[in-house]
């Protein structure tokens, strides 16, 4: 296990890596095991729709209005906006943000935990910081996160989830300066050298977790329809070794 005794409830954790490694499944497996304990989950959606946060809960046979329907699941929508009259009622969606306004987003969260009295319980997610690094500068995007560190993790000791997709240059200045102010750094990746030989791994590490031991180490993972799973290391070895035995095979038969 990458965390053997869990995280502290008063950490922000940055959860980062390139597209396509898993990080919004990974914080969907995150709010799920909040929700099944019966804690609540502030869910704030700036890079897709809440319909489309709802239907990554069903892919995994999940049931969302369930947790609605409890109080539990608070969906804060920062992507609706975008619709026009396209827009919809989405049931679960108890605010509306925008990523250009890190203020009113940061009193709307603490709004809705103040009025549902959530302290030492919970967490909230926030999916992700670059729809705020399209619209404001560096520094703006830090402030909000040490802003969101203190009154939320700190001030009410509710773990705080940011998802970063690493995919320029200026994404991966914000992760070096957010790994000295957060509590928590985890990192995704597809796996160089297999992804080479067409093997599209995903791992994870926890480069960084205030306060509780860690497992420093890539940890291979796979997405299936029943969750997030540990690779099985004798399958892979299998499979790695079929696919360097089909590579020999190939380049013989061009040496002929």
């Amino acid at each position: 296990m990458a965390l053997p005794e869990g995280i502290m409830r008063s950490s922000t954790i940055i959860i980062s890596g390139p597209a396509g490694t898993g990080k919004s499944v990974i914080l969907t497996h995150v709010a799920h095991s909040f929700l099944s304990r019966g804690e609540e989950v502030v869910y704030v959606t700036f890079d897709d729709s809440p319909e489309a946060l709802l239907e990554l809960f069903r892919s995994f046979k999940w049931d969302p209005v369930k947790y609605v329907d409890q109080g539990l699941l608070k969906i804060v929508d920062g992507f609706s906006f975008r619709l026009g009259s396209l827009r919809k009622p989405i049931k679960g969606v108890v605010k509306e943000v925008r990523p250009e306004d890190p203020s009113r987003t940061l009193y709307t969260i603490n709004e809705l935990l103040e009025e549902h009295k959530i302290e030492n319980r919970g967490c909230v997610i926030i999916d992700s910081l670059n729809e705020l690094m399209f619209k404001l500068d560096i520094t703006q995007v830090l402030e909000f996160v040490k802003s969101v560190r203190a009154i939320v993790s700190k001030g009410r000791a509710i773990a705080t989830f940011f998802t970063l997709h690493t995919t320029t240059d200026a994404l991966m200045e914000l992760r070096a300066h957010l790994e000295y102010l957060v509590d928590g750094l985890i990192e995704t990746r597809i796996e160089p050298n297999l992804q080479e030989m067409g093997i599209p791994l995903k791992q994870l590490m926890v480069k960084k977790m205030r306060g509780v031991p860690t497992n420093p180490l890539w940890m291979p993972y796979v997405i299936i329809s029943e969750g997030i799973r540990l690779v099985d290391q004798s399958k892979l070895a299998a499979l790695v070794k079929a696919r360097l035995k089909e590579a020999i095979g190939g380049l013989q038969q061009g040496a002929t």
